[in-house]
């Protein structure tokens, strides 16, 4: 008797193994690229502030790792057309984006930017695209005011931008037939 419920037991947490595994697979692929500081200050990038947008970028990269979100890494050649460009290229260019990113396989696609139009704030500004309608499906943006030494405050900031998008392909993927 015994060995029977052990085994039904073990059937029982292979499944439930497998489903999470398949609903992994089944959740979307998303691409998020890192926010790029658009400094319209006198004082363009300081390394304090480019310091603090890292801060951001990978916070709300861990934090949407830590809820689930399926992430995969950009395309090969978006690195160099950030260099060549504006800090607002891939923003205000989405269907280069989508291109740049064609091989991730990717169903969203995430792009940051972190505009600082004073000294004493940010406004770290994301978009989400729809890869396959090709059309933005959330637009947000935060006030951030605080000092470079502030850390906390970043770090709150990227973790309610996570919150948003989860929510977000959360809706997304409720709504899908």
């Amino acid at each position: 008797m015994r060995l029977i419920v052990n085994g039904l037991l073990g059937i029982l947490l292979g499944l439930v193994a497998a489903g999470g595994v398949l609903a992994a697979e089944d959740s979307p692929k998303v691409v998020v690229l890192a926010f790029e500081l658009n400094d319209l200050t006198g004082l363009p990038n300081a390394p304090e502030e480019l310091q603090r947008i890292e801060l951001l970028s990978t916070t709300f990269k861990q934090e949407l790792k830590a809820q689930g979100v399926n992430m995969v890494p950009e395309g090969e050649r978006v690195r160099a057309e950030i260099e060549r460009n504006s800090p607002t290229y891939l923003y205000d260019n989405v269907e280069t984006a989508i291109e740049l990113n064609k091989e991730t396989g990717a169903d969203y696609l995430i792009i940051g930017v972190a505009l600082k139009p004073t000294y004493l704030f940010v406004y770290p500004r994301i978009i989400m695209v729809d890869v396959g309608k090709r059309a933005v499906v959330m637009s947000r943006y935060m006030q951030l005011e605080s000092s470079w030494s502030d850390q906390q405050t970043t770090i709150r900031t990227a973790e309610k931008l996570a919150q948003l998008v989860k929510a977000r392909l959360d809706k997304l993927g409720a709504a899908a037939p």
